[in-house]
């Protein structure tokens, strides 16, 4: 395989293989980076993937990404700190019976069909993706309050004031 991103996900778990790396989040998918909460996206994202054998015998995948990603508080819209720390462990499947009955079996279980190849930049994509809060915020933004933000603006609808007449 050419790209260095790019493995056989049940060579990789069967034979126990460990990946290390990192990307930028502008090195990411646009669904990743252009995503509206990232404040920096210069941020540095490292992963480790790990396959193996789970005590089933079922080959897995264990992905652990992490990064300190600024986030954009959804209320004072200035950076506060995230710390990213996701792991998951990811069990393949040969059929999608198998793997529809594992997953009914198990609601927790995170698993996926084996693939001849599996692009590694795309499961932290994933993880990243699923990692994100809601709706970052910090818990006090101390900012002035609400009824004192924007005073300094005039109002938009001030013009209409002197359409109003007095009937």
């Amino acid at each position: 395989m050419l790209d260095s991103n790019l493995i056989d996900p049940e060579v990789f778990a069967a034979e126990k293989q460990n990946l290390r790396g990192s990307f930028l989040l502008n090195e990411l998918d646009e669904r990743v980076w252009s995503h509206e909460y990232p404040a920096d996206k210069q941020t540095k994202v490292s992963f480790t993937l790990q396959g193996g054998r789970d005590r089933l015998q079922r080959l897995f995948l264990d992905l652990t990404v992490t990064a300190d990603m600024p986030l954009l508080c959804q209320r004072c819209v200035n950076p506060m700190p995230f710390k990213l720390d996701e792991t998951s462990c990811i069990v393949l499947f040969a059929d999608d019976e198998c793997l529809d009955a594992a997953m009914l079996s198990n609601e927790d279980l995170e698993g996926m069909l084996i693939t001849k190849e599996l692009d590694v930049r795309e499961l932290v994509e994933d993880q990243i993706l699923m990692a994100l809060p809601f709706s970052p915020r910090h818990e006090d933004c101390n900012n002035i309050s609400p009824e004192h933000v924007n005073q300094d603006k005039p109002n938009p609808f001030a013009v209409l004031k002197d359409l109003k007449t007095v009937g």
